[in-house]
């Protein structure tokens, strides 16, 4: 169950970040990849109660740089509005399609 919506949430983040999402997948340390890991990470630790080490898993990252996203997340949405309107704009879709496509937490 929770590959399927750590997929569902990867998509609808990427196309958000106008990114692919084998990206998020990646070793590159870009802005917009970054972010969107970000993002993604905080949607699927809090809304869908997946843990660390399975959000790891999934990014191919180490589950120390999944701490350090949540962590570094608090800062982004406190100072960057841009960042902060986007996370709420993400959080709103992925609400709708979750909960349209029988993803529920």
């Amino acid at each position: 169950m929770s590959k399927e919506v750590l997929l569902k949430v990867c998509k609808v983040v990427a196309a958000e970040y106008g990114i692919f999402p084998k990206e998020m997948k990646e070793k590159r340390r870009l802005q917009n990849i970054v972010f969107a890991r970000m993002a993604f990470t905080k949607i699927c630790k809090n809304q869908f109660h997946i843990r660390q080490y399975e959000i790891a898993k999934f990014l191919k990252q180490s589950q120390s740089n999944i701490n350090i996203y949540l962590r570094k997340f608090e800062s982004e949405n406190k100072f960057n509005a841009e960042f902060r309107n986007k996370f709420k704009m993400i959080t709103e879709k992925v609400k709708e399609k979750a909960l349209t496509k029988g993803v529920s937490n």
